[in-house]
């Protein structure tokens, strides 16, 4: 062979060697220079208030093998707002339907102008964009729920606006006929879990299937389920763990399909370190995907923690830890300052104070044939509606924080639900509820448990509420008195509110009631049909010796309770 020759062939198995190693030298590239971050689009420079402001980004000079590795990949935006403050908002990685984008959501709080700047973090090397602006203007949206700061028992809007929960649970087989028919009776609270047993949602497995990795199609119909909820003022309770992924052997067991299983033992979830650290990376990938969102209402850590097997092993510490370390997690990196709750489940030995005071919900599952003794054996409709008034008053008593039954219901009342007194149970547990403090009706268990007529209640007490300011007024319960009834009040000095319920004849109407009242004066007296809704009658009365007394009107049918809201003249 010619040294002409040899050179070719040198050439040509250079050549290949070069052709078949591009994406090293680009990799190799890519580490050796700084990476640079860039603004593509910007949805609108003109945000109104508690909407939605979004960045699409692209890097170059970044190679990545997990998008969803902020160790490796870091991406971020600083805002400064009107007044002044700072706020990290991090980044997120978007392929729902092979977007393959990385992308910022922000949702201003005040009105005027924001700045912001952009950055990317890899390898130790930093790249930003340019100083931009953008300005926000005012909308008729009242922002995100949180607890009052005037009535620290009950929820309200950012704007200060008052929040009053009324919904159902609907953890599986959701579709936009279930959307609508929450609008179409003015519910305003919806709950699901994260778990995959069918629906719109639910029906595409759960966020991480594999490890460290965000399954994209859940992800994609998460963003249009909110989109729906704030086309209606809806807020989402969402159950990051429900208890079957934490579970192998303890009941609804679905451990095989969390991805920890590949790293621990199941009953080692809540100590493990590097579980931890997934955790965390999980956590900040569905605050900067979905918080920014005004629907987006309270982050359920974990739903009925006691159907897990760290805690049926006795691993209870460990568990309230995990629970601490998380909301310790989500107040310091939630920008938007959403409450977290996290539960147990119905029985009557499940009432768990150290868990109360960790979270910001105290949240109580109840279910009257788990170990809930009837006060009254020989009035089984009674006993159920003591046991939700007394429960509702114990955490109004206890914890100055806005306060749910997160579940209620189901097979587990006293009635299968085609019988008539399953709707009367449900109808009591939402007007005693209400009139002892908690701050939203109980949570149903679940959509399918709820009838037409049940829906129907769920629309009435929704109305009866929407005047009453839970949370700029200092609500509490007094004193009240009724012949042969069980009577509850909530006042607030120049309002007050309350239902009456008789345990001795089917009509309430000729009940004689006296309620404790402080402010002098004269008062106006609105009595309410709690089974449809309607103003029944007006009366003036005045406070005599400290106290109101009233006679029960006469309702257009007969009916064993009443409500009524009385105001100062």
């Amino acid at each position: 062979m010619t040294f002409s020759g040899l050179n070719k062939i040198t050439a040509l198995i250079t050549g290949l060697f070069l052709l078949g190693n591009v994406h090293a030298f680009e990799h190799a590239k890519s580490i050796s220079e700084k990476p640079q971050i860039s603004i593509s689009r910007v949805n609108t420079t003109n945000v109104k208030k508690y909407e939605k402001f979004e960045l699409w980004l692209e890097l170059e000079n970044v190679v990545y093998e997990n998008p969803y590795d902020p160790e490796k990949v870091d991406v971020y935006a600083l805002f400064t707002t009107p007044s002044g403050e700072e706020i990290r908002i991090n980044g997120f990685y978007d392929n729902y339907e092979d977007a393959d984008q990385w992308k910022v959501r922000f949702s201003p709080w005040e009105t005027g102008e924001y700045k912001y700047t952009v950055f990317v973090e890899y390898n130790n090397m930093k790249g930003e964009t340019a100083g931009n602006v953008f300005k926000a203007v005012n909308s008729d949206h009242k922002g995100w729920i949180k607890q009052s700061e005037v009535n620290p028992r009950y929820f309200a809007h950012d704007d200060g606006s008052t929040f009053f929960a009324v919904g159902v649970y609907s953890p599986w087989r959701n579709n936009q006929e279930r959307f609508d028919n929450f609008s179409k009776h003015n519910a305003n609270f919806f709950a699901i879990w994260d778990i995959g047993y069918g629906g719109f949602v639910n029906g595409t497995g759960i966020i991480e299937e594999e490890l460290g990795r965000y399954n994209q199609l859940k992800c994609g119909r998460i963003d249009s389920m909110l989109s729906i909820l704030e086309k209606d003022d809806i807020k989402l309770m969402f159950a990051i763990w429900p208890h079957d992924l934490f579970s192998a052997t303890v009941w609804a067991a679905e451990w095989d399909k969390n991805p920890y299983r590949e790293l621990i033992d199941v009953a080692d979830v809540y100590k493990d370190a590097q579980v931890w650290e997934y955790q965390k990376k999980k956590y900040r990938y569905l605050i900067a995907r979905y918080a920014h969102s005004r629907s987006w209402g309270i982050w359920e850590l974990i739903n009925e923690m006691n159907g897990t097997d760290g805690w049926a092993q006795g691993r209870h510490q460990e568990a309230y830890d995990w629970v601490a370390k998380a909301q310790q997690y989500f107040t310091e990196n939630d920008p938007y300052g959403h409450p977290m709750t996290a539960s147990f489940s119905g029985g009557f030995n499940e009432y768990r104070e150290p868990l109360y005071e960790i979270t910001d919900v105290p949240n109580l599952h109840l279910y009257p044939r788990q170990g809930w003794q009837p006060k009254y054996p020989e009035d089984s409709l009674r006993s159920a509606m003591y046991k939700y008034a007394w429960a509702a008053r114990r955490f109004y008593d206890n914890y100055e924080k806005p306060s749910l039954f997160g579940e209620s219901g189901a097979e587990w009342e006293y009635y299968n639900r085609n019988d008539v007194r399953y709707a009367q149970i449900y109808h009591n547990a939402i007007w005693a509820t209400l009139t002892n403090g908690l701050a939203g009706i109980p949570v149903w268990w679940d959509y399918t448990f709820v009838s037409k007529d049940d829906w129907k209640q769920l629309s009435h007490i929704a109305r009866f509420t929407e005047d009453i300011d839970f949370a700029n007024l200092p609500f509490q319960p007094v004193e009240a008195v009724a012949e042969g009834a069980d009577i509850y009040v909530m006042d607030a000095g120049s309002e007050a509110f309350g239902w009456l319920r008789s345990y001795e004849k089917e009509d309430a109407a000729g009940t004689i009631l006296s309620i404790e009242k402080a402010v002098k004066g004269s008062f106006t007296v609105s009595w309410y049909d709690a089974w449809n809704g309607k103003e029944i009658k007006q009366q003036k009365v005045k406070v005599k010796k400290g106290k109101l007394e009233l006679v029960v009107p006469s309702q257009n049918a007969e009916q064993p309770d009443i409500a009524f809201k009385i105001r100062k003249n």
